[in-house]
């Protein structure tokens, strides 16, 4: 029996603003910021931003430049995307909201962030 996250539909978990939704990729940025230079976030941030515009203005002869993307894809694994989808369960259950797996990647990220900056192998001085 597969056991996949299923979007809630016509209830109270998908009655959640858009403010409230972005709360994690917010908390994400604060956290980056505090611990590089906001340059650096920044002209990386830009980098990417670039790479999907010029993406967006070939793939579509017929908008060339719709707004800045704000969404990108990429693969990940199979384990990684079910931990996700483990994640998105737990949060409904605990919260009764909704949240994208954009919004558990965040959560993830901002929570191991500062561990990873300091690693030795990611150009910390810890193991």
């Amino acid at each position: 029996m597969t056991d996949i996250y299923t979007r809630p539909t016509g209830s109270k978990a998908t009655a959640v603003g858009d403010r409230n939704r972005r709360r994690w990729s917010r908390y994400l940025r604060e956290r980056i910021k505090s611990l590089v230079s906001p340059v650096a976030f920044m002209t990386a941030e830009e980098g990417h931003m670039l790479n999907e515009i010029n993406r967006q203005r070939l793939a579509s002869s017929k908008y060339p430049w719709q707004d800045r993307p704000t969404w990108t894809t990429t693969r990940i694994r199979i384990d990684q995307l079910a931990t996700l989808s483990l994640l998105q369960k737990r949060h409904l259950k605990a919260t009764g909201k909704e949240i994208s797996k954009a919004e558990v990647l965040a959560a993830l990220m901002a929570t191991g962030l500062e561990t990873i900056i300091n690693h030795e192998d990611f150009g910390g001085t810890s193991a």
